[in-house]
């Protein structure tokens, strides 16, 4: 239905080892909403992450995406329509790839390219999302030769082959220097706007992460939220005081963000 959430949490727990990692999250992401995560290490993105990809149940509550519930569906069939771009898939592919056999294993979500047979059309679709990555050049290269911006712009065209409705991003700038932090940012807009209704959801503890398209944001400390909703109302300097520990001062210039300290 169209009205459908892409993702929905209500009252949503994980337990991990006896201790609670995620306690009494609820909140939605609708289609062409782009969501912002946010919080320490140890506040539990990543968690948030690995249920919002169909990898992991959570303990209690209910959990929905694409209008599927968790437990109650084919997690591997559910895990074809969604874009995932991460530390881990890049980990578990095989480095001896080439750039363009790394972005088509993206259309059935495999590590390898050697168990499908792909049409004209997904071959197609490769070389136009490497060239919106700004990454064409770079297609016959071997993925292990690439910087860790080229890797990231290359593991995001890979993420929207199968064309998903939901795009999750864990971390994507983490390695990155400032020059190639950047570059990969504009070229995300840049994929972003060719895919006006993708949701998106992006996990990051730097401010300076959060894209010009973000339209919400949710704040997570120790498990818990501290604020979620519309991302003007929660990128406050009180909400990220609260969850980072210390006292700090967001500042804005041309739609991006970023955090300083904050005199007390």
């Amino acid at each position: 239905m169209p009205d459908t959430p892409v993702l929905k949490f209500v009252e949503l727990g994980l337990i991990y080892e006896s201790q609670p990692v995620l306690t009494n999250i609820s909140f939605e992401v609708r289609k062409g909403e782009h969501w912002v995560v946010m919080g320490q290490n140890g506040a539990g993105k990543t968690s948030l992450f690995h249920i919002s990809s169909a990898q992991l149940r959570p303990s209690s509550g209910l959990a929905f995406i694409l209008g599927e519930q968790l437990g109650k569906t084919d997690m591997r069939r559910l895990r074809r329509r969604i874009g995932i771009s991460s530390v881990s898939v890049a980990d578990q592919l095989r480095p001896d790839l080439l750039v363009e056999e790394v972005v088509l294993t993206g259309v059935f979500g495999d590590l390898a390219p050697w168990w499908h047979d792909y049409t004209a059309n997904d071959r197609s679709r490769a070389e136009n999302l490497l060239e919106l990555a700004g990454v064409q050049n770079l297609s016959r290269r071997v993925f292990r030769t690439l910087s860790a911006g080229e890797r990231q712009q290359v593991l995001t065209a890979r993420a929207l082959m199968p064309n998903p409705q939901l795009l999750l991003l864990d971390e994507p700038t983490s390695g990155l220097d400032m020059g190639a932090r950047e570059r990969f940012m504009t070229r995300l807009g840049f994929l972003l706007a060719e895919h006006a209704s993708l949701s998106l959801l992006l996990i990051t503890h730097h401010i300076e992460d959060v894209p010009l398209s973000s339209t919400h944001a949710l704040l997570l400390k120790q498990g818990n939220m501290v604020a979620s909703g519309g991302i003007g109302d929660v990128l406050t300097d009180d909400n990220l005081t609260i969850a980072f520990d210390f006292p700090l001062k967001i500042e804005t210039s041309l739609g991006r963000y970023r955090a300083v300290a904050r005199s007390v």
